[in-house]
């Protein structure tokens, strides 16, 4: 289902964040049952159950029990976060541990209000004060095709454009300036990637009256609406891009959005994300205790309004019915053997391909009149159909700082004069210790460094148990046996090939990482494409979407699929990729559940707080 012309104009992504994998094991200040025999069931159906508590995911689940839907999110792991969590490790010398981020580290539009869908979704379920977050200006390229390095400031100051001078010319600066007054001039593009926000959408034909407060804006948006749905490429062609490092720069933008270069990445993105970056005032975001908090906020705004989270509850099957012409869901089946009645609907947060997976398993045997089966080949056609983004190798680090210079938290290391999207070309280094020294013990720093969705994984698929993918991840005791692959000399010698990369590029920031990593007390961890796949359970460790043949730009399906009662969310759905994108995808399932008359009141109370535009 291609998603409606009035859907398309709000932009998907304000924000860089890539996803990694959970590695372990224990969460930070998990404050939820971690176990099903910990909870206390009073009934098995509730109005809602969502499946997956990635931030997608969560922030559905905390919406519907904010529109007073009684809710259930389950989740297959033993911590909430999905990509964005958080996780443990102690060192054999220390009883402090190392806190990692597993994924997403580089955000911004979270410590203020404004029209970042994901703290809108914070701001809705009364839980973005209970985050601190501290604020900076910038990160820092490093260029390995010349040994050069640059800052990209934020904000509005004329930094980043001294800088790009001193690397490109003073040609590539006017270039620059002259494109971004452009995109930023009011009611430009930028402005108007941002004017729909997700909490006015919805999944069904009730869409058209939450949609009425921004009838104005949506006419005086005329011909860019279709320009903000292409390539972010075709926009540099018509305002006179010319400069081949510009060129080259914005490939690098959009890559890190999308996994994708400007060719293949949507428009509102990338001109969204010039206004995160170079509106005056402009930071960037990160929270202190790490990217946990941020998921400790949501989970603590679903249960602050009744609903409950579930760890440790991988859905094996979706129950199923025929009613009438269409199929319909009714609930699910954990791999317990739980049955859970869902009254309203099931929104599902894993990706296309694992819920076409989940709903083969749901109707083996089923021997129905054959709407059910027609249904689930369908959503398994639109599955492979989607193309993917490629995977990620992932490393890492608690290491001593003594002697260490002051280091800027976020870098990229890339040889600008390829391709971006070259296998192993781009990796980005994470030190968040640089703001919040409580993430490790006294005197170290932990560092975070990933092949950014440039690794192939065919070259792992063979060391599966099964040989081949089949679909079925994750962290269930049925799919535990996967972790063997580790055994094999096989495995690891093309692990060590590959994560040679990453040791280089941290090279670049810290000449003498590896030595540092050898003294008692530091640690080391290492993940493949496997790892990123079997802890995210992300089908062929794969970032996310990508467009199909013969496409520009991916066209994503809204929150409703082809069985009445199931919806979506999650980087597979509208909006796509990225910490805002998910949430948005999720603010939209829970808006499609809610009634009209419940989600037009949260707008109102949204606009009295100052946080909806």
């Amino acid at each position: 289902m291609k998603r409606p012309v009035f859907v398309i104009l709000f932009v998907a992504t304000h924000v860089v964040a890539f996803p990694s994998p959970f590695f372990h094991w224990t969460s930070r200040t998990i404050a939820v049952q971690s176990t099903k025999q910990q909870t206390d069931y009073n009934d098995d159906s509730y109005d809602v159950i969502v499946i997956g508590a990635g931030v997608g995911g969560l922030s559905c689940a905390a919406l519907t029990s904010k529109y007073g839907l009684q809710t259930l999110c389950v989740e297959a792991h033993d911590t909430p976060g999905g990509v964005a969590h958080s996780f443990q490790r102690y060192s054999s010398s220390s009883k402090t541990p190392f806190c990692f981020d597993s994924g997403p580290s580089l955000v911004s539009g979270l410590s203020q209000k404004g029209t970042n869908p994901l703290r809108q979704v914070l701001d809705a379920i009364g839980t973005a004060d209970a985050l601190q977050w501290k604020t900076y200006d910038g990160w820092i390229v490093h260029d390995t095709s010349d040994d050069t390095s640059f800052k990209i400031t934020t904000g509005s100051s004329g930094a980043f454009e001294d800088a790009i001078e001193q690397k490109a010319g003073r040609n590539t600066r006017r270039e620059f300036v002259e494109f971004k007054a452009k995109l930023l001039e009011r009611s430009g593009l930028s402005e108007s990637s941002a004017y729909i926000p997700p909490f006015a959408l919805r999944g069904d034909l009730q869409a058209v009256a939450s949609l009425l407060p921004y009838y104005f804006k949506l006419l005086s948006m005329g011909g860019k609406g279709r320009l903000l749905t292409g390539p972010f490429s075709k926009v540099m062609d018509l305002y006179g891009v010319k400069d081949p490092f510009l060129r080259k720069w914005f490939d690098y933008l959009s890559f890190a959005l999308s996994g994708l270069d400007a060719s293949q990445t949507q428009a509102a993105a990338v001109a969204y994300m010039m206004i995160d970056l170079h509106k005056q005032g402009a930071v960037l975001d990160y929270p202190v205790g790490g990217m946990d908090s941020l998921i400790q906020a949501l989970v603590s705004g679903l249960q602050k309004h009744g609903g409950q989270l579930q760890l440790n509850s991988r859905v094996e099957r979706i129950l199923l019915s025929q009613d009438g012409s269409k199929a319909r869901a009714e609930g699910v089946v954990l791999d317990d053997g739980r049955v859970i009645k869902a009254k309203k609907g099931v929104v599902c947060n894993a990706p296309l391909w694992n819920m076409a997976r989940i709903l083969e398993d749901s109707i083996d045997g089923y021997h129905g009149q054959g709407v059910v089966k027609d249904a689930v080949e369908a959503i398994r056609k639109e599955a492979d159909a989607m193309c993917m983004t490629r995977s990620f190798m992932h490393l890492h680090l608690g290491i001593p700082k003594d002697g260490l210079p002051a280091l800027e938290c976020h870098h990229s290391v890339l040889d600008l004069s390829d391709a971006v999207d070259a296998e192993q070309n781009m990796v980005i280094i994470s030190i968040p210790t640089v703001f919040d020294e409580s993430l490790a013990p006294d005197g170290y720093h932990v560092i975070h460094a990933y092949s950014a969705a440039c690794d192939d994984f065919d070259p792992f698929e063979k060391f599966l148990p099964e040989g081949k993918e089949t679909g079925k991840v994750g962290m269930s005791p049925n799919t535990m046996k996967a972790a063997s692959y580790g055994k094999s000399e096989e495995y690891r010698a093309l692990k060590a090939e590959k994560i040679e990369l990453l040791w280089k590029a941290v090279e670049n920031v810290i000449p003498d990482v590896r030595e540092r990593a050898q003294r008692p007390g530091s640690i080391v961890l290492e993940g493949t494409p496997l790892t990123h796949r079997r802890y995210n359970q992300r089908y062929r460790g794969t970032y996310g979407p990508a467009p199909s043949a013969g496409q520009d730009v991916w066209e994503l399906a809204g929150a409703k699929t082809r069985i009445e009662g199931l919806l979506a969310c999650g980087d597979t759905t509208f909006p796509g990729i990225g910490l805002p994108g998910v949430a948005a995808s999720g603010t939209i399932a829970a808006n499609t559940l809610a009634s009209l008359k419940s989600q037009t009141e949260l707008m109102d109370e949204l606009r009295r707080k100052g946080a909806l535009q």
